[in-house]
């Protein structure tokens, strides 16, 4: 896992990608549903942001003195970034993400924690941003970077640590309601690692249909989808039409499509899923998620983590909820 070097000197200040975790990022885990990160849109409630004034709160933690360095500021800096629906974004690419918070918020005591709130109001219009890809601030579904740091230190301004460096947190949940039987979902990345290598590697796409969630995945979607009209039940058997990344006009090669409930691979693996090796460069690039529906209850929450791996390393998360009603 990597590290801010810029974060490098204090050890003390964290946030945490799963309840209780401590500041340890496991990034086998799904670490991009942090619990440290809320945001509460005006008027469509979590999730989401509207029009007006919406509301990020940010938790951070400080380990107890003796076990951890600290540079001894009086304050923490805590920064707030939003971006579309994405898997891998960078802090310095217009189109990617954008900071919207910036403020210094108390040291909170040894051991303890603090939260700030940030109000954030998308500005009124659209702003034009490069290669078609829509304004990382306009309304609709947000996924959300936090970093909380001593005032006194700097972090990358190319890249979000995540996962990895406990300064930093990420919550990426997109919750969808149809009626209909296909669906299709706008997901945006990049390649990292496409600005500095020779030979640009290609990067690992995979979606997994969740059937047996985690309790920590399995309190957060519910937390959400109770909020929902219409939703009745997780969904805990395949799909007979399957899921997967819509690869046209890309480099893809490696396609392995285990999604299907039936007709697929016999016997049906325990968990669906598709993948593929695919060429990205360092823009934005936009990606479309499709799942097929047909065979779900009405009521029934369908849940996808959707995923970006370079050589087993985690690059980037997003869960999908599709709630058939």
């Amino acid at each position: 896992m990597a590290n801010d070097p810029g974060l490098a000197s204090d050890t003390c200040i964290f946030m945490e990608a799963i309840s209780a975790d401590g500041g340890n990022q496991n990034p086998n885990d799904v670490w991009w549903l942090s619990p440290d990160i809320t945001l509460t849109g005006h008027t469509s409630g979590p999730e989401n942001a509207d029009a007006g004034t919406n509301q990020i709160a940010i938790r951070f933690h400080r380990k107890p003195s003796g076990t951890c360095n600290f540079p001894g500021d009086e304050s923490i800096t805590v920064e707030a970034w939003v971006a579309n629906p994405s898997l891998v974004m960078a802090p310095h690419l217009r189109g990617s993400a954008a900071r919207v918070g910036f403020i210094g918020s108390p040291l909170p005591a040894d051991g303890g924690s603090q939260t700030q709130q940030i109000d954030w109001t998308p500005p009124p219009a659209s702003l034009p941003v490069p290669f078609g890809i829509d304004n990382p601030q306009q309304p609709g579904p947000k996924c959300l970077v936090a970093i909380c740091y001593p005032a006194s230190l700097t972090p990358d301004a190319n890249r979000f640590f995540v996962p990895g460096d406990q300064h930093l947190a990420q919550h990426n949940l997109s919750l969808v309601s149809t009626t209909s039987t296909q669906v299709k979902f706008k997901v945006n990345t990049l390649n990292p690692s496409a600005g500095t290598a020779a030979v640009v590697p290609a990067v690992k796409l995979r979606a997994v249909m969740d059937l047996a969630p985690s309790n920590f995945v399995k309190k957060t979607i519910l937390k959400r989808l109770q909020l929902l009209p219409g939703f009745q039940q997780l969904r805990t058997a395949p799909l007979p039409e399957g899921f997967g990344f819509d690869l046209t006009g890309l480099q893809a090669s490696q396609v392995v499509d285990h999604s299907h409930g039936s007709g697929g691979v016999s016997p049906t693996p325990p968990t669906p899923s598709f993948e593929a090796m695919v060429q990205l460069g360092a823009a934005v690039k936009q990606i479309t998620f499709g799942a097929g529906l047909r065979g779900a209850r009405q009521g029934d929450a369908c849940i996808y983590h959707l995923t970006q791996t370079f050589k087993d390393v985690a690059q980037g998360g997003l869960t999908l909820v599709m709630l058939k009603v």
